[in-house]
């Protein structure tokens, strides 16, 4: 009961114009900006922008895009003062604070304090409360910016490739989605059909024609990747089921047995904006020769 009325007097002075509040565990808040917006709910996704930085100006964490939390209002105890904060705050808002280190290393963040932080230092945070989203509008949101950034990369990717063949006098056959491929050695077996599985040999570099891995041991050990005791032989997989990258299960689909191709494999049919090794960095064009030995019953 305490607690619902120290939230209500935060709405009333808000409401009555105050440039702050302060929260039940004696933190004070100063307005940036305000809001009309909603208070934080449950079983809605909040999206912060965070900035917060040492008392001598280091910046610890400054988000690009905003964040994702679950704010629940009534378990902020176990949370620390950082929530106690965002839970009253509403869309639209933008704060100032500042926090005791221990309290936010321990209760928040569940951590150990860094050496370079006294533990009774404050740590300063610039809070702006920009939406609350439903779970599936925050998937939605995800989806929308993952394509939009894949549309962006793929003419990125398009460039570096076309460029790379040319360079190298490489003539390429190209699908819609960007791959290009070379048919080094026609087979005469059928093509596999989705669902089937396939047995490929293939090592794998990008275009620097730095080597990542590879079904061969003869090759990996030609190119320094070898591993002890690692067993090199065939890798099987389904087609068309996404065990694999995209630029796999459509390349090796493109194929008769026993015809052996190089894939050109853009990053948005790859691994992405993740990494993946050493070797591969986020959007990596990825570079596969390739033999098709066999459709397993």
């Amino acid at each position: 009961m305490k607690k619902l009325g120290y939230i209500i007097l935060a709405i009333v002075l808000v409401a009555c114009g105050s440039n702050s509040f302060e929260t039940e565990s004696g933190t004070t808040v100063t307005y940036l900006k305000k809001g009309n917006g909603d208070t934080p709910v449950d079983s809605l996704v909040s999206m912060f922008r965070i900035k917060y930085s040492t008392e001598n100006g280091f910046v610890m964490m400054e988000s690009d895009e905003p964040m994702p939390l679950k704010i629940d209002p009534n378990n902020v105890s176990e949370q620390g003062e950082l929530f106690e904060v965002l839970t009253q705050l509403r869309t639209g808002d933008s704060v100032g604070f500042e926090l005791v280190a221990s309290e936010l290393f321990e209760k928040t963040f569940r951590a150990p304090i860094p050496d370079t932080i006294p533990s009774d230092s404050k740590i300063k945070f610039e809070v702006a409360y920009v939406d609350q989203l439903t779970e599936q509008g925050y998937y939605d949101m995800v989806a929308k910016k993952a394509e939009e950034a894949a549309e962006k990369q793929i003419v990125i990717d398009n460039e570096l490739l076309d460029n790379y063949l040319s360079e190298n006098n490489i003539d390429a056959q190209a699908t819609e989605s960007g791959l290009r491929y070379v048919i080094k050695e026609e087979g005469n077996g059928p093509k596999p059909e989705v669902g089937q599985n396939v047995r490929v040999n293939y090592a794998g570099y990008i275009l620097s024609g730095e080597y990542f891995d590879t079904s061969l041991e003869t090759v990996a050990k030609e190119q320094g990747i070898y591993q002890e005791g690692r067993p090199y032989q065939p890798f099987t997989f389904p087609i068309g089921q996404g065990r694999v990258i995209k630029g796999w299960d459509e390349g090796i689909g493109l194929l008769n047995v026993g015809t052996k191709a190089t894939l050109y494999i853009p990053s948005t049919l790859g691994y992405g904006s993740r990494s993946a090794g050493a070797v591969i960095k986020p959007n990596s064009i990825l570079v596969f020769d390739v033999e098709l030995l066999e459709i397993v019953d």
